[in-house]
């Protein structure tokens, strides 16, 4: 089978049907996609273990004596739960099934019923597991806010709203980079589960907290690089936590600007070479 293009009627006489633009078959085929993600019922888990944070600050309401600040544990919830836990589940289940799944049960070779290059059919499957995950996540963070405003947490301020629109943006650029690289594991792997956790859960658990220049090999520690701390008095618990690690991890800081850079080129890396595999791999009927 050609790696771009159908047998078309050609050999038979028949004019060969004109070929889709690759916009319009990206949409095409992510809007497929998208209607065949949302009808799995993994999204119902997806949605149970994105309740977590809820889980978390309702648990804090109960049990906490004081009044916990609303910036401080949206801060908390960035670094410990979505960051390291939360969005590479999401992409993991998400963003590798999009692309090996129909090549494993040989559904992929449906969508060349006219001509359609590779490249928009891994973009359009791609993004739709993208949106598809960012929802989700934005799903949760709503969930979080409700919570921290009827939840006794000091109501809403401009300090919560500003730590909740970095939360948003910095969990929404994640969900992204990881599907890219989990799509990618797709394309190039029989069984991408495999690999994903073992950067989730090895490499990124190994290194992300090393004080070392290491550490800035891992998605895991740009994503936390972006999410400040809020303004806190030295004499709290978070002041005098912060101060101990400060003083581990003694390092020149990384600047934003180059954590948001490193993403960037993470995802455009992640789907160019994701593209390059499933044009290299043999689509069959069944692998």
């Amino acid at each position: 089978m050609s790696r771009d293009l159908p047998m078309t009627g050609e050999q038979s006489g028949a004019t060969a049907p004109r070929a889709i633009p690759d916009l319009t078959a990206i949409l095409v085929v992510a809007g497929a996609a998208w209607r065949e993600l949302a009808r799995r019922r993994r999204l119902f888990s997806l949605g149970l273990l994105l309740l977590l944070p809820v889980v978390l600050l309702l648990a804090v309401s109960l049990w906490y004596p004081g009044v916990a600040p609303g910036d401080l544990l949206l801060n908390l919830l960035a670094r410990n739960v979505y960051i390291p836990f939360l969005l590479p589940i999401v992409a993991m289940a998400l963003g590798a099934p999009a692309i090996s799944e129909p090549i494993a049960e040989g559904t992929l070779v449906y969508f060349w019923t006219r001509p359609l290059n590779r490249r928009a059919l891994y973009l359009g499957r791609l993004l739709a597991a993208a949106l598809v995950a960012c929802g989700l996540v934005v799903l949760s963070l709503a969930a979080v806010l409700i919570t921290l405003i009827a939840g006794g947490f000091g109501g809403l301020s401009l300090d919560v709203m500003r730590m909740y629109a970095e939360l948003t943006v910095v969990t929404l650029l994640g969900t992204v980079a990881y599907t890219a690289v989990f799509g990618c594991f797709g394309a190039g792997f029989k069984r991408p589960l495999v690999p994903a956790l073992l950067l989730v859960f090895g490499w990124e658990n190994m290194v992300a907290d090393i004080p070392q220049r290491i550490q800035e090999w891992t998605l895991r520690f740009h994503l936390r690089n972006l999410v400040h701390w809020p303004d806190a008095k030295p004499t709290d618990l978070r002041g005098i936590l912060e101060e101990l690690v400060g003083r581990i991890l003694v390092r020149p800081p990384v600047p934003v600007w180059q954590s948001v850079l490193i993403l960037l080129v993470i995802i455009a890396v992640s789907t160019v070479v994701g593209t390059y595999l499933l044009r290299r791999r043999q689509l069959d009927r069944q692998e």
